[in-house]
């Protein structure tokens, strides 16, 4: 008997919940690469990511101890589109490479990658099925406050970067797509997530 795969695109906006949507899969078992992870490991000290950032944008964008600076990246990323069009020719070959790579390498069950510019890059091709982690901005502006220590107006510019709830929640017309709402209680998201978890592993 052959195994298999199924391929499940994870989604949302920025500060919508996807990482413990995806924590909460791992707990069942799923498979999980996570491309804000990988986004991290290919700009470490002595890959050919960071070594080519700093080719474009000088050290300025490194920590004392030769890391990259995120937070001064991200600011060069949001101030000017010709920046960021020119950080992401440099990295997201190489994230997309990566994600290829490991998902390659599952052989079985339920594999979950979680993908924030999904919508964004159109880059449902590889998926059997999405899932949008959904909540209303007001609860992502909020959280990202909490979260980030940044004010409201960088808040709204990171938010409206991304693609729009509406463009998110019509993914469906390229995947089967489950739509998780999260503006409620971790308790409620966790039987969500519960009801998700059983309805993929009967898809394998």
């Amino acid at each position: 008997m052959t195994s298999k795969v199924l391929r499940v695109a994870l989604t949302g906006g920025i500060a919508s919940g996807k990482s413990l949507v995806s924590d909460l899969l791992e707990i069942h078992g799923c498979h999980i690469v996570d491309l804000d992870v990988i986004s991290r490991e290919v700009v470490l000290p002595g890959t050919e990511g960071l070594n080519e950032l700093v080719e474009s944008f000088g050290d300025s964008i490194l920590l004392s101890d030769g890391s990259l600076d995120r937070k001064n990246l991200r600011d060069v990323l949001y101030k000017k589109g010709r920046n960021r069009a020119l950080i992401e020719k440099i990295l997201h070959p190489k994230i997309l490479q990566k994600m290829k790579s490991l998902m390659d390498d599952c052989h079985e069950g339920v594999m979950v990658v979680v993908i924030p510019l999904l919508v964004e890059k159109q880059l449902w091709g590889p998926f059997d099925r999405a899932v949008v982690v959904d909540c209303d901005s007001k609860t992502q502006i909020n959280r990202l406050l909490e979260r980030d220590n940044i004010d409201s107006e960088k808040a709204k510019t990171m938010l409206m970067a991304q693609a729009s709830r509406e463009q998110r929640l019509q993914l469906n017309d390229h995947l089967p797509t489950d739509i998780i709402e999260n503006n409620s209680r971790v308790s409620d998201l966790k039987e969500k997530v519960d009801a998700l978890y059983q309805r993929l592993v009967s898809l394998v």
